[in-house]
């Protein structure tokens, strides 16, 4: 009679075998475990010794063997005692080891969830409150890896099935216009485009890999030039640009890298401020520091967004479409930026909406 053995992946064998050999020990709970074993032998070998030495020193000093005898039976209860207390010591120590052993090889099969659940004020128990932070971590980067991913993925479907959509048009022969198409698909390929250097940026502000060509600069008059980037758009929208300074304002900053993100702040106000509205761009300096903030007539930020505004793919609205903007990696690069550049940035309280950059004049090299 043959038997069918069921084939399984290779991990999956390897995760059973190694879990059958850690489980070893605990299914042996009736008999001395491994380190029980250990500690016995240690104490078994400091009594070893002792009755070295008790013999030599009873053959050094000229004891009788009835007293050597007695001698050598008082050391039976000590052996008992050293049994006893290696396996009362071993036994916690091994139970905390097979809880650190469980939750392994729990995270190994995937279950991030997993915690040793171990408490000790000694090195097995700093072992597992950095095992515990490590799996907690795992956790969060497995869940911002989603996040991710769904993100993009989000965002990349609304674009692709527009220039979908318009190249079946053309190629049938259907499109009104076909100058008008391709303007279309000419915007959803910037969105495109948009998204990938955002991400490419996004990768390097997290990898610590961003690299800032500083120079002197004009920060009023980066502003302006901002501004004037983004004035169609307000234009549409018939939004109002001011820009307040009270003076020049020279700082040591990278100026691709900073207009960057006072255009992203603009342009953010610009789509979230009503129509016939006003976004109000305020420079100022108080000593060494440099002030800029990006001021809508808004709704402005919810109280639960604040919190975790500046993370990566959050935004404030649910809907997630090209029109108010892609990923939600505006205030995060607008964060990594700044902080590349020693400075700060956050929200305001309103009203409307309100964000703040905080910069070095001088940035300490």
């Amino acid at each position: 009679m043959s038997r069918t053995v069921r084939d399984e992946p290779a991990t999956e064998r390897t995760l059973r075998a190694e879990s059958g050999e850690l489980a070893g020990p605990a299914s042996r709970t009736r008999g001395m475990n491994r380190l029980g074993r250990r500690f016995l032998a240690a104490n078994l070998a400091v009594l070893g010794v002792a009755i070295m030495m008790l013999a030599i020193a009873t053959q050094t000093m000229l004891i009788d063997n009835h007293v050597r005898t007695k001698l050598m039976w008082a050391l039976i209860p000590a052996v008992l005692a050293a049994a006893g207390v290696a396996m009362l010591l071993a036994r916690p120590v091994a139970r905390d080891a097979k809880r650190i052993c469980a939750a392994a090889m729990a995270v190994a099969a995937g279950d991030l969830s997993a915690r040793t659940g171990v408490q000790r004020n000694d090195e097995l128990g700093e072992a597992a409150a950095m095992f515990d932070v490590m799996v907690t971590r795992l956790g969060t980067i497995e869940t911002e890896r989603s996040l991710m991913l769904s993100s993009i993925s989000h965002d990349l479907r609304t674009p692709l099935a527009a220039l979908r959509a318009a190249v079946e048009a053309i190629r049938d022969g259907v499109a009104p216009d076909p100058d008008l198409y391709l303007a279309g698909m000419e915007r959803q390929v910037r969105a495109l485009s948009s998204l990938v250097d955002d991400m490419q940026l996004h990768t390097k502000i997290i990898s610590g890999t961003i690299e800032l060509q500083r120079t002197k600069l004009d920060l009023t008059e980066l502003a302006d030039e901002a501004m004037e980037t983004v004035r169609p758009l307000a234009e549409q929208r018939r939004v109002k640009l001011l820009l307040e300074a009270d003076r020049r304002v020279t700082i040591d900053a990278d100026g691709p890298q900073l207009g960057r993100v006072v255009r992203n702040l603009l342009d953010n106000a610009i789509r979230h401020a009503p129509d016939d509205s006003v976004v109000l761009v305020q420079i100022h300096r108080v000593a060494d520091v440099a002030t800029l903030r990006v001021i809508d007539e808004g709704e402005g930020f919810p109280a639960d967004f604040r919190e975790h505004a500046f993370e990566p793919f959050t935004r404030a609205d649910e809907a997630r479409d090209l029109r108010t903007g892609t990923a939600g990696l505006g205030l995060s690069i607008a964060k990594g930026i700044v902080t590349a550049h020693q400075g700060t940035v956050s929200l305001g309280e309103g009203p409307g909406g309100i964000v703040e950059i905080s910069l070095p004049v001088q940035i300490a090299r």
